[in-house]
Parts: C-alpha cells; sequence; structure tokens
C-alpha cells in the first residue's frame, strides 16, 4: 500500500476528482443500501477529499506500472478477485 497526501502520483497516473461521478444518484442510491442493510460506511476524515475519484494500481517488484484501474464513478472498482490475480501475475511473470 502506498500513502499519497500531496496526490502527486494520484495527478500522474490521471486520476481525477468529480463532485457529479463521486455524489451521483446511483452512487447516493448505493451508499443508501449499504447503510439500510447494516453495513458500516467508511470514516471521513477531515483531511480526506470528498471529491476524489478512487483508483486501483499494481506495480512489480521494479516498480513498473502493471495495472492502472481509473474509478468512472465512486462505486466502480475492479474485484479483489482480480487485483489479486493482477499480483499473482506480475509475480509470477518476474520470477
Amino acid at each position: 500500500m502506498f500513502v499519497d497526501p500531496a496526490r502527486q502520483l494520484y495527478r500522474v497516473l490521471g486520476l481525477t476528482r468529480s463532485v457529479a461521478k463521486v455524489w451521483s444518484i446511483s452512487s447516493l442510491v448505493y451508499y443508501a443500501e449499504q447503510k439500510r442493510a447494516g453495513r458500516k460506511l467508511v470514516a471521513v476524515f477531515e483531511e480526506d477529499d470528498l471529491t476524489q475519484m478512487g483508483g486501483d494500481v499494481v506495480f512489480d517488484k521494479d516498480g513498473k506500472l502493471a495495472l492502472v484501474y481509473r474509478s468512472k464513478v465512486s462505486t466502480d472498482r475492479p474485484s479483489v478477485e482480480d487485483l489479486l490475480k493482477c499480483v499473482k501475475d506480475v509475480h509470477r511473470m518476474k520470477s
């Protein structure tokens, strides 16, 4: 895991900010359904950017980019299985 408080890598990777995509009707419905189902929502911290779009990135052991997934809306994420497959594939290629 990599933390980028200045969002330098975030910008270089082409990740964006968007009020419309983060706070879209479909996103609000999704979070309302999660809350109604009794699931705990992620806490918001003072320094959080509530318009920051998500993304998932995998680097190989040499620091080369293996995957960049830029979320189209706030709920758009690759599955854990897809991310793990990418990590395993990268590890296999370098072994």
